[in-house]
């Protein structure tokens, strides 16, 4: 009954209710790293983008870090590369990645929550709201560039080892997974760590002028240093499905691409990102002297030992 309706339309019409094209469909089943893009395309940076002005704030780039990833690894997860299409099984390593992905995203999105006194859009990101009041009337079109383009190369481009890690295709289990496992823990503890000292630090009454006891007594953005740690984690993860370094390097520009993330959003986070927030450190001039003396003796991002010592290794 349904193809006879259908057959009594007009050509024009019964196109309207088709099912999705075979473009769409090879797109999705034969690349889905590119399918991804085209979805976050329409859905974040053109989607969110109304929302940003529709609401006059920037304020869900925040929880969309934890959201997406999850969503990314499900639709790799679930994809048919994965071992959901006729009948294979999913590889192990699927499961590994997705259990600490979950893990990672759960602790960043309480991190968020609890820092925000668990009420969605209160505020934006300080980053974003001086952007807004440089730009002016311009930030309208900016935002658009420097907020929605310039996190998809970051976000899409960070979760893009997750296709060639949960590939039923990939290699048995190696060292390489140990290594990921290894490193994407220590990222996920490192942040947590850092993060409850700042939330403590930022809860008290009679807090010092700056922080710099605990893991930022040893690097001056350890919360950073973990989350770098744990995106690198994420890439090894997929060296691990390509058999090793000699896999990966031999697999060509397909492999290499899975890299493009890390090689874009790390050099941005520690060249551009870190100075943003130590210039605006040195704002305050009650705090400026004791905070150049802590860039002298503190590495900027990965924790070594403390440089000198003396009356300025402590600040009371």
């Amino acid at each position: 009954l349904a193809r006879q309706w259908f057959a009594a339309l007009p050509a024009d019409a019964s196109s309207m209710f088709a099912p999705p094209s075979s473009v769409a469909c090879d797109v999705y089943a034969s690349h889905p790293r590119l399918c991804v893009n085209l979805i976050y395309f329409v859905v974040v940076d053109v989607g969110f983008y109304l929302i940003y002005l529709l609401q006059g704030s920037t304020w869900l780039i925040d929880p969309h870090w934890q959201l997406i990833p999850v969503c990314i690894s499900l639709f790799f997860f679930s994809h048919p590369d994965a071992g959901w299409d006729e009948g294979v099984p999913q590889h192990p390593r699927a499961y590994l990645v997705l259990g600490l992905l979950l893990v990672w995203a759960t602790r960043l999105m309480h991190n968020y929550l609890r820092r925000e006194g668990y009420q969605f859009g209160d505020r934006e990101d300080w980053r974003y709201n001086d952007m807004r009041r440089e730009h002016g009337r311009w930030f309208v079109i900016s935002q658009f560039f420097a907020v929605c383009v310039a996190q998809h190369c970051m976000l899409v481009g960070l979760t893009m080892p997750l296709q060639p890690a949960m590939a039923a295709s990939g290699a048995s289990l190696n060292r390489f997974d140990a290594l990921a496992a290894s490193l994407c823990l220590t990222g996920i503890c490192v942040g947590l760590v850092a993060d409850n000292q700042l939330f403590a630090y930022m809860q008290s009454p009679d807090k010092p002028l700056l922080l710099d006891s605990g893991l930022w007594r040893f690097s001056r953005h350890p919360n950073h240093f973990g989350e770098q740690l744990w995106w690198i984690g994420i890439l090894s993860s997929a060296v691990a499905a390509a058999g090793g370094w000699s896999g990966f390097v031999a697999g060509g520009p397909r492999c290499w691409a899975v890299a493009f993330g890390v090689c874009f959003n790390h050099p941005i986070d520690t060249l551009a990102t870190l100075p943003l927030i130590e210039a605006r450190m040195l704002r305050r001039p009650e705090r400026a002297t004791r905070y150049r003396a802590y860039q002298r003796r503190t590495p900027l991002l990965v924790p070594w030992f403390v440089r000198g010592g003396g009356k300025d290794a402590k600040v009371a």
